[in-house]
């Protein structure tokens, strides 16, 4: 086996490419299939049978630190990806493996549902409908329609039961009902029980033996478990998927193993370019012209994006070109000038005061319990806050916790941004009001975690601070001071056009605490607006963010986790090497409370709706997720699901199809496609479908079809979009079956889910 999805992770560098939220990105199923084929070969040279991919879990919530591993937040759209990636990794002799199945949204929740080797295993109160109309989709869609070989059950658990033991989800949806014959294994460390689990549906369990193995057998032996009808099916569904790729004879299907070939690097870097999301462009900022002599490239770490969260979606790239290399190389005569506006420092003595007078530092107390309850049983000064296991281990006692306080003078005036590191819980406070709230690693081996926060502070000003933490180290207090602000407005005022390159600090140890971008990034793009001529933000994000300055920069580009290629391709957009065609995935929201009808709260606070509350996760809004809640909410979104701008400009004439279709029958939408600007593009063009009348209540239009069309400047394209029989289908909760109700749907074409250009109806008859 081998993780995935980006890439192989076979123990060796291999090709990174793009995320899946950026691949759903490209509206190009085509391109996922060429990745599943690229990915599949390099995961054969390292003598791999099993890719642990796709991910295809749906976006509900920009907060997941597993957004980019989403196809995003529409069903159709995503099982159309996960299809055609599937389609290509087997193609090619290797197993491709669905997860995580299901509903699985969020890496964090609240309450004491994390255990020793898993993330958030969080209860999610989700109703059949939804169920089968938002989150099953992609999965069924990969399983009837490409043979998926594996699917990965999820940690958390569906309406009180763990996925790794849910019969309904695994016995009666999965292997009955869609006739799965290939195995089911468990996230890591996502098995809880032997009986439950083995019964109801999971064969294999991973990544080690605690609940199957020696204690299944032992199971068999005291007839808990029967073998005939329960082992003998577990082995031979692994067996199963491995025969059906040829691994069992030796004579694997497909192509012959491939690592770092010019064709994948080709693919990775095409990817990349049809991703990346051209949201904003005023004024025709972009793309840069021949005039461009002088760039700066600022952000927290301008030298190189960020490629991912960590744990399985990581993949040693065979290279990985920088912006800065990108754009030296597109743009030959342009200098970049690179300004790094993270800087961390400890927070040390020459800032703090302590509340005893015993020389410049912070007064230490240390209690032998978790909770700083009772008298501190050590008290020293101390430098700066960086508790080691050498402290704990002083104090002799099981737990500690430790208290740091004294009085802040800033050193200069402006933003700083803090970072407090924790294995376990901890808190940074100023003046009283928590400035950070770090809830730690979770699992010990996911380690330390960093979490964000920025305040405004007066030059010469005392304010007290306290830091607090409970728990294991390592523990340590930095801070970036506002001289790096201020250098990326010097560099912006210097240079022809800025580019703040933005970046959240998700990791694979828990979800994101704010929806802004973290640390001093917010006030970096207020500084560089003042000073720059021009101004551009890359969005290096898996998922949208607060973007409070929307209307003060001039062009706003979401470039995701890009890849390996990342540099060369975004540079290629910059200067028009290559024109925008990315539509987004994901609705941008304008407030977090916008994306779900319920209660939305930020980590550690509950939220019923997200992130839950004590560990339960309501899904309250039903089917309404996405821009289907936008929509039946009457919300604008900042930029909505679908849209993309271009440096080119395309027409869309009266679409046309069939007037009357019978139920159960697809029918075809055409429209043609005019490139009225000076540059060849391409289009991804989207058709919704909404009844008239509907039985039920339903979404005000759901995505039905896509076709990207490549169109010549001055040229037109016939796009023929196949609107399945499933888009007029709902899931009729009364009858526990899906259901067609004859009568008018509108069909609606366009570039985004808010940007319609034609309409008609077509009669669905019985």
């Amino acid at each position: 086996m081998a993780n995935g999805p980006t890439g192989a992770a076979v123990g060796s560098p291999a090709t990174d490419f793009p995320h899946p939220i950026g691949a759903a990105a490209t509206f190009d199923p085509d391109l996922a299939t060429q990745q599943g084929q690229a990915i599949a070969k390099e995961a054969k040279s390292g003598d791999v049978d099993i890719l642990l991919a796709p991910s295809m879990d749906m976006f509900r919530v920009p907060l997941d630190a597993r957004a980019g591993e989403s196809f995003g937040e529409d069903p159709h759209l995503a099982s159309e990806l996960a299809r055609e990636y599937t389609t290509g990794v087997q193609s090619e002799g290797v197993v491709a493996t669905l997860k995580h199945f299901a509903a699985y949204n969020q890496t964090s929740t609240t309450g004491s549902v994390t255990d020793y080797a898993s993330l958030s295993e969080h209860n999610g109160i989700i109703d059949e409908r939804t169920l089968r109309e938002v989150y099953l989709p992609p999965f069924r869609e990969a399983i009837t329609e490409a043979n998926a070989g594996a699917v990965m059950a999820a940690y958390n658990r569906v309406n009180g039961i763990y996925c790794t033991e849910n019969d309904d989800l695994l016995d009666d949806i999965l292997k009955d009902e869609w006739e799965f014959d290939g195995m089911v294994m468990s996230d890591f460390g996502a098995t809880h029980s032997t009986v439950y689990a083995s019964v109801n549906g999971l064969d294999v369990e991973m990544p080690r033996e605690n609940y199957f193995g020696s204690t299944l057998a032992d199971a068999v032996e005291n007839d808990r478990v029967d073998e005939e009808t329960v082992v003998d099916e577990m082995v031979e569904r692994g067996l199963q998927a491995q025969h059906e790729i040829g691994a069992l004879s030796g004579d694997r299907i497909g192509s012959e193993p491939a690592r770092g070939i010019d064709d994948h690097f080709s693919i990775a870097q095409q990817m990349a370019e049809e991703a990346s999301v051209l949201l904003k462009n005023d004024g025709e900022t972009l793309p840069l012209d021949d005039g461009v002599d002088e760039l700066a490239l600022v952000g927290p770490d301008p030298t190189t994006f960020k490629q991912g969260i960590g744990g399985s979606d990581t993949i040693t790239a065979i290279r990985r070109i920088a912006p800065a290399q990108g754009i030296e190389a597109i743009g030959e005569d342009t200098t970049v000038t690179t300004v790094s506006t993270r800087r961390p420092e400890p927070v040390g003595p020459d800032a703090v005061q302590p509340t005893e007078d015993a020389g410049n530092g912070f007064t230490a107390e240390y209690f032998d319990n978790g909770d700083w309850s009772g008298n501190a049983v050590q008290t020293q000064t101390e430098e700066t806050v960086d508790l080691t296991q050498s402290d704990v281990d002083a104090i002799g006692a099981d737990t500690v916790s430790v208290r740091w306080s004294g009085t802040l003078v800033a050193p200069e005036s402006g933003t700083y941004a803090l970072e407090l590191t924790s294995q376990s819980t901890g808190t940074v406070s100023i003046d009283g009001e928590p400035v950070i709230r770090n809830e730690g690693g979770g699992p010990s081996f996911l380690g330390p975690q960093t979490e964000d926060g920025s305040i405004t502070l007066q030059a010469g000003t005392e304010y007290d601070i306290q830091v607090e933490a409970a728990g294991s180290p390592p523990v340590s207090l930095e801070w970036t001071t506002p001289s790096a602000v201020e250098d990326a407005a010097a560099a912006a005022s210097d240079a022809d056009t800025t580019i703040v390159l933005a970046q959240t600090d998700t990791s694979i140890g828990g979800d994101r605490q704010t929806f802004a971008l973290p640390g001093n990034q917010n006030a970096v793009v207020d500084a560089v607006t003042a000073e720059a001529d021009d101004t551009v933000v890359l969005l290096n994000t898996e998922s949208p963010v607060a973007m409070p300055w929307v209307d003060d920069v001039d062009a706003i580009m979401a470039v995701w986790f890009p890849g390996q290629e990342g540099g060369l391709a975004v540079a290629n957009l910059l200067f028009g090497e290559v024109n925008p065609s990315g539509k987004s995935p994901v609705t941008f929201a304008e407030s977090l409370s916008d994306y779900l009808a319920g209660e939305i709260a930020t980590l550690p606070d509950p939220g019923r709706a997200y992130p839950g509350v004590e560990g339960t996760v309501h899904y309250d809004e039903g089917v309404f997720v996405g821009y289907r809640h936008f929509d039946e909410a009457g919300i604008d979104p900042l930029f909505p699901f679908g849209h993309g701008e271009s440096y080119t400009s395309f027409e869309y004439d009266t679409p046309s199809s069939p007037s009357s279709v019978e139920a159960g029958d697809s029918v075809t939408v055409s429209v043609e496609v005019r490139n009225t600007g000076s540059r060849d593009g391409k289009e991804a063009v989207q058709v919704y479908a909404a009844p008239q009348n509907p039985a039920i209540e339903r979404p005000p239009k759901e995505l039905a079809g896509i076709q990207k069309v490549s169109v010549a400047a001055g040229e037109s394209e016939t796009a023929d979009i196949t609107v399945d029989a499933d888009a007029f289908r709902y899931w009729d909760p009364e009858t526990e079956r899906w259901t067609l109700d004859p009568g008018q749907y509108d069909i609606r074409v366009g570039a985004s889910s808010r940007d319609i250009r034609g309409e008609m109806t077509v009669q669905v008859r019985e």
